[in-house]
């Protein structure tokens, strides 16, 4: 029996089989290292997703801090909805009262004032009219003295008479024309004055909405600064989603690629 060529098989297979174990262990070890690569990138992922839903819920809570708060008094309400972002101001029955009167008058003056603005010539007529019934005796009375003394002097019917007569008739249309004017300047000054009744009670009623208007005020005062609160919970938020996804970046088959390269490489020669 050729000993000699049993022993080199027996050699050659031992050594076959340790060239083989090699490139076992090879994959043995890059399993071991991409399974340890998958938790480590699971692990990130979940510490990952933790940290956003604080950072998202801290948001939450800090927009809903920032919100205006209700106030209410004797004078009114402010009241907040956050869902449709609407306000509600509101006055008292006794101010809402008020209110309402103010308006109705402003609209009184305001409808005389444009029925005197729409012929104030008119309106000045009507006046003059007025103090004409006042005048008109005292003018009749004057001429009847004027025509009883120049008869009484043989003037009446002469030159130097109807000279008398006419300057005073001069003097009587003088008057007229005066108070005429001044009834016009008493139109405009009427219709001014309706004018500025109605922009007064408009005025008042609309200063009573600062009542709420200064609560409201109050309840975001009470809420804190709503814009600067906003702006950093929406940050955040975006921050936390940006912060969801990064984990998921990391790969196990980055770290798992390098020990399972080993696979890829030229097996070696058994030695000989």
């Amino acid at each position: 029996m050729d000993f000699g060529g049993l022993f080199g098989s027996i050699g050659e297979g031992v050594s076959n089989f340790f060239s083989k174990g090699d490139n076992i262990a090879g994959l043995v070890g890059g399993g071991l290292s991409y399974l340890g690569a998958r938790q480590s990138s699971q692990a990130a992922q979940q510490a990952g997703l933790a940290n956003a839903e604080a950072i998202r819920q801290a948001a939450a809570d800090q927009m809903a801090a920032s919100q205006p708060w209700g106030v209410g008094s004797i004078g009114g309400t402010a009241s907040f909805d956050p869902n449709s972002q609407t306000a509600m101001l509101g006055l008292s029955p006794q101010l809402q009262n008020m209110y309402q009167g103010l308006l109705d008058r402003a609209g009184l003056f305001g409808g005389q004032a444009t029925t005197l603005s729409a012929d104030p010539f008119g309106v000045g007529d009507y006046f003059y009219e007025q103090q004409q019934q006042y005048w008109d005796p005292k003018e009749a009375q004057m001429r009847t003295d004027a025509e009883t003394r120049l008869l009484a002097q043989g003037r009446l019917g002469t030159t130097g008479g109807q000279r008398a007569m006419g300057e005073l008739e001069e003097s009587i249309l003088s008057g007229q024309q005066q108070r005429r004017a001044q009834s016009f300047s008493q139109a405009q000054s009427l219709i001014d004055s309706l004018l500025g009744r109605e922009s007064g009670d408009i005025g008042q009623a609309m200063g009573l909405l600062n009542i709420p208007l200064q609560q409201a005020q109050l309840g975001r005062g009470i809420g804190g600064n709503l814009s600067s609160a906003a702006a950093a919970g929406l940050g955040a938020r975006q921050a936390a989603a940006g912060m969801q996804y990064q984990p998921q970046a990391i790969s196990p088959m980055g770290t798992a690629a390098t020990a399972l390269g080993g696979l890829f490489l030229t097996p070696r020669k058994a030695v000989e």
